[in-house]
């Protein structure tokens, strides 16, 4: 199993906690305390997760990513699969370097007769592919809820890499 997780930017807590205090008609300085209490709660009580984003660098298999689209309340930007496809790969290219010598062999000729379709029709899940993913604390919130003990276990190791890295990993720990 393989995924590395890194964050890249967080932005929009101080911005969340003033919302929430108009919200609450109370001083800010108040709010965290408040955003933990109401950090777990649904029906719009933590709508001020929403307002919390973050970036992330994400290399994992391409089944991942499928799985992964599930969440549209996100924005993701991908290396280009015909640019990078357009290259011979190697065994480095997949999941713990496993791939079967005759389908890299395939491939390899794909690529080199400049047949793309061909290679994205047979390259196989296991091919790892980076992409940036930005998405808010309410969608983390909703991962952790219905990934965190997936058969998956990318989803498991996505979530620990993840929460391990925010700057208020207080907001998502009640979900853990």
């Amino acid at each position: 199993m393989q995924i590395t997780v890194t964050k890249l930017e967080e932005a929009g807590y101080e911005a969340a906690m003033l919302g929430l205090s108009l919200n609450k008609n109370q001083p800010i300085d108040k709010m965290s305390t408040v955003a933990n209490n109401l950090s777990d709660k649904d029906y719009g009580h933590n709508k001020f997760l929403e307002h919390i984003y973050v970036w992330l660098l994400i290399d994992a298999p391409r089944y991942f990513w499928v799985d992964a689209d599930t969440y549209r309340l996100s924005s993701k930007q991908s290396e280009s699969s015909t640019t990078v496809l357009s290259k011979e790969l190697t065994v480095n290219n997949f999941e713990d370097k496993y791939v079967l010598p005759e389908t890299l062999k395939i491939i390899n000729f794909c690529i080199n007769s400049k047949n793309y379709l061909e290679v994205k029709k047979i390259i196989p899940e296991g091919w790892m592919q980076k992409r940036e993913w930005c998405l808010n604390y309410k969608t983390l919130s909703n991962i952790i809820i219905q990934r965190k003990h997936h058969k998956l276990p990318h989803w498991p190791e996505f979530i620990k890499q993840t929460v391990s890295q925010l700057d208020h990993p207080e907001l998502l720990e009640k979900r853990l």
